[in-house]
């Protein structure tokens, strides 16, 4: 169509230049299919556990945000889980850490400015990779904790994933081929 369509508009109809935006419009539509589905390709089959990291960054929540900001700055770390006694009560970040004016870092806790544990997006290990990503897509997050269910109710963590790791994980699979990718 588009090709048509310029040959109609370099002939003098300068009506087939809607041909040539209708089919540019059509060919960019199927290129993201065909991306969709080589996505869905990818992540087939992997879930949580399969890329979550065990190194989950933790801080405890009764240290100052003065503390927290010197941790940040000391480990280039933007975002941490809060802890009390290996159980996941919150999340805290830079973002979370900047809304606090500067001089009142010294008298508020990080449990006192954190993102309570009821509001953090979580994952359970065999929670499908393509469900989250698509869930920290829509939810406009770098980063989701991977936690177990326990008889009290307060999740242990188990890991952390993050927009990057599944990047590795589907640039890695991509650059392997099908055949390895289905082994």
């Amino acid at each position: 169509m588009i090709l048509f369509g310029a040959w109609g508009v370099v002939h003098g109809n300068v009506q087939m230049l809607w041909t040539v935006l209708i089919g540019w419009f059509i060919l960019n539509a199927a290129q993201e299919s065909v991306a969709q589905v080589a996505i869905r390709e990818t992540l087939a089959g992997l879930s949580a556990a399969d890329v979550m990291s065990k190194e989950v960054p933790t801080v405890p929540g009764h240290i100052t945000l003065e503390e927290y900001g010197a941790e940040v700055l000391r480990t280039g770390r933007r975002c941490h889980l809060v802890v009390s006694d290996d159980r996941l009560v919150g999340m805290t970040n830079v973002h979370t850490l900047n809304s606090i004016p500067r001089n009142e870092w010294a008298h508020n806790s990080v449990q006192a400015a954190m993102i309570p544990r009821e509001k953090i997006l979580w994952a359970s290990p065999d929670e499908p990779l393509l469900r989250l990503l698509e869930r920290l897509l829509s939810a406009d997050v770098n980063q989701m904790p991977v936690v177990s269910g326990s008889s009290d109710g307060a999740p242990q963590i188990v890991g952390i994933v993050t927009r990057d790791s599944i990047l590795r994980v589907m640039q890695t699979r991509s650059e392997l081929g099908p055949l390895a990718a289905g082994r």
